[in-house]
């Protein structure tokens, strides 16, 4: 059977220099940092049709999702997109993302669940719709927020995909964000700039969970919020929406090195090291499959950031959701390369590392 799958074609866009700076200060408080787990611009994905892609003369079965296609597709950046950011020292580097198709295998089928739950709140109204998460605690949501009036957003990092809201404005809000129960989230929203407008915006939240063990077992609701007043009259205010029971979580994967372990889903990778500190490491992620190919997650040293969300928590482990599905059941091995800093009163010393996990 010949392959049946339909990719749409973009011009990669390249970024003016300032635009990440602005973007990161903005949406992450924090400029972009080249050693440990940066924040860097984070952008949203569009998908393309699924069918039926025959691999070395066997069938595949995909799922024909629009959720699928929406959160883990391109958003109309095409296959990778460019930019530069300036470092601390004036230093311009450069970085790529590259998105996936928006296709995903047939064992997700049934992996995600209808939310339809809405919250409204100084004009707005954020209505959620899909979402699919794993047993990691990581997953993406699709949204639309609007607001008849306009949606004060910050349009030059909407053409490369980054929702960047003005909530300090008059009629603003800030960027949704997610809760599992009483703990937030680490999330990360885009948009969708070929399906949205001034006043509705298409997009995907991005999230993973700080402590698995204590939020898996919590509702999810996701807020909106404002600042009314100003001075010391200023309050926030936040409105969520009604609380929503997960129903599935998809399964993790156990992979392991000779003395720590790795859990990989088709949305996320999870290491435990006790002693990988968050600024002394810097990090490449590659996952290799049993067709010889590989999937690059994250290479500090080439610029690759092809992932949405990367953090690190104090109990020691680091977290990954890629711009691109993991085909689990292909995976043979995932290596983490890095470089181990130890201080020993005024000493410093600093150790390269590869972990192999498979």
């Amino acid at each position: 059977m010949k392959s049946n799958q339909i990719k749409q074609a973009f011009e990669s866009i390249q970024a003016d220099s300032n635009l990440a700076d602005r973007v990161l200060n903005t949406a992450a408080g924090e400029p972009l940092h080249r050693k440990g787990h940066a924040k860097p611009l984070y952008v949203a994905v569009i998908g393309c049709l699924a069918g039926v892609l025959a691999t070395g003369g066997v069938a595949y079965a995909v799922v024909n999702s629009g959720y699928f296609a929406s959160a883990w597709g391109n958003h109309g950046n095409g296959d990778s997109i460019t930019w530069t950011n300036g470092g601390s020292s004036g230093t311009k580097y450069t970085y790529t993302r590259e998105f996936g198709d928006g296709i995903a295998p047939q064992s997700l089928e049934g992996t995600v669940q209808k939310v339809n739950l809405s919250v409204e709140g100084n004009g707005y109204t954020l209505d959620i719709h899909e979402m699919a998460i794993d047993k990691n605690g990581c997953g993406a949501v699709t949204f639309t927020l609007s607001n008849p009036n306009g949606v004060n957003y910050y349009k030059p990092a909407a053409e490369t995909g980054e929702l960047v809201l003005y909530g300090e404005e008059e009629q603003g809000i800030g960027t949704p964000s997610m809760n599992f129960g009483e703990e937030w989230a680490d999330t990360r929203c885009t948009i969708d700039k070929d399906t949205s407008s001034d006043t509705v915006i298409n997009g995907t939240m991005y999230f993973a969970s700080w402590d698995r063990e204590r939020d898996l077992g919590h509702a999810v609701t996701w807020n909106i919020s404002w600042t009314e007043g100003k001075g010391e009259d200023a309050k926030v205010i936040e409105v969520s929406t009604p609380e929503f029971n997960v129903g599935a979580h998809v399964d993790i994967k156990e992979l392991r090195s000779d003395d720590s372990s790795l859990e990989i889903s088709p949305f996320s990778i999870q290491t435990h090291i006790d002693d990988l500190g968050y600024e002394a490491v810097d990090h490449k992620l590659t996952v290799s499959y049993k067709d010889g190919s590989e999937q690059i997650i994250e290479d500090d040293d080439a610029g690759a950031y092809n992932f949405y969300v990367s953090m690190a928590r104090n109990s020691g482990e680091n977290i990954w959701v890629p711009t691109k599905l993991i085909d689990v059941d292909q995976v043979v091995s995932v290596a983490l390369e890095g470089t181990r800093c130890t201080s020993t009163g005024d000493a410093e010393t600093s150790e390269p590392f590869t972990i192999v996990y498979s």
